[in-house]
């Protein structure tokens, strides 16, 4: 990892177990600054929705069974990255079904876990200082790839401690494969019913067909059909050389380079872009934070060449004054998750 990615504060990593833990049902790992101060939270939903099962893929030839499992770990560079900035990141996974991943119950367990049980377990657990605290009531949730429709039905439920959303690569739908998919969190055309400020970040090759006769965010299913529906401010970047995969350790992007499960180059240098995604992300945050001191930081999401990743940059206010406070705001809607592929 470059070390120009990394803050100045220690950070440890401690794995929350659901098998091992009474009060939880899902895996959570937990990347934060053991230091003095007040941290708030980054919630992180893994690709594939967080959950992890057997997911088909279609060949010309044949049909394979993948075992679609993302576990935190696969993104420790980027997460403990961003946790040295002073972020509490917790990162959320687990084995079952994509389609339960719409379901928001599974997700508000662990904010209820994060939110009355995390600061005691890492001061006397881990051994975190005494004046080291989860700033809770200031907490953005987000995702990569499939984890982004997670975050998304979470906002469409309840707006909690949640002050920003955070879109990695998104991917709407329960399946890879646009004809079979049953759910989804957007409806192309309409708007969702919460308004949050948002920062999307994606792709050049995330919607680029690999050798497995799929894309690993189809067109349809991913970038602008995020970013049209956001009723907030919005920031959407794309990195236009680097894939899917690319924000994961080098074990994994190298694992999908020699697959091409999803379309990666591997002559673009991957520390920049984790170096990249974590200046983007501390950038977005401490400017939603503290909109008045830190307006100019917004600057930095709407500006191509940062670190040498060349991007190209759009922004919506969606009637937002910019630099003043902007709280979540959640519009009853009778949405429904439990519709067919529009």
């Amino acid at each position: 990892m470059s070390s120009d990615s990394l803050g100045d504060l220690p950070v440890n990593h401690t794995a929350y177990r659901q098998v091992l833990n009474l009060f939880l049902d899902t895996n959570i790992d937990v990347y934060a600054p053991n230091a003095t101060g007040n941290f708030p939270v980054l919630y992180f939903a893994t690709g594939f929705g967080g959950a992890a099962n057997e997911g088909i893929v279609n060949t010309n030839a044949s049909k394979m069974f993948i075992l679609a499992i993302i576990p935190a770990e696969a993104h420790t560079i980027l997460l403990s990255s961003i946790a040295s900035h002073g972020v509490v990141v917790v990162a959320v996974w687990k084995l079952g079904s994509p389609e339960d991943s719409f379901h928001p119950e599974w997700f508000e367990a662990t904010v209820d876990f994060v939110e009355n049980r995390l600061e005691n377990s890492l001061h006397n657990q881990e051994g975190y200082v005494s004046d080291f605290h989860v700033d809770y009531l200031h907490s953005f949730i987000s995702g990569h790839s499939g984890g982004s429709h997670v975050a998304v039905s979470q906002l469409q439920t309840n707006c909690l401690h949640y002050q920003g959303l955070i879109l990695l690569d998104a991917v709407d739908g329960n399946n890879p494969i646009p004809e079979n998919i049953t759910m989804y969190v957007i409806t192309p055309g309409q708007k969702v019913n919460f308004t949050i400020p948002t920062l999307q970040i994606v792709t050049g090759l995330d919607p680029v067909v690999g050798p497995y006769g799929l894309a690993c965010a189809p067109e349809e299913l991913s970038g602008r059909r995020f970013f049209d529906a956001m009723t907030g401010p919005t920031w959407y970047v794309n990195a236009t050389a680097y894939g899917h995969a690319d924000l994961m350790d080098p074990i994994y992007v190298e694992l999908n380079e020699v697959t091409q499960f999803c379309p990666s180059d591997p002559n673009v240098p991957k520390k920049e872009y984790i170096q990249f995604l974590t200046g983007e992300i501390i950038s977005f945050m401490n400017g939603v934070l503290e909109p008045v001191g830190n307006c100019a930081l917004f600057d930095y999401l709407e500006t191509s060449g940062l670190v040498g990743i060349n991007t190209e940059n759009d922004y919506v206010s969606n009637g937002w004054d910019r630099c003043t406070p902007l709280q979540c705001v959640l519009t009853p809607s009778s949405y429904s998750f439990f519709s067919s592929f529009l």
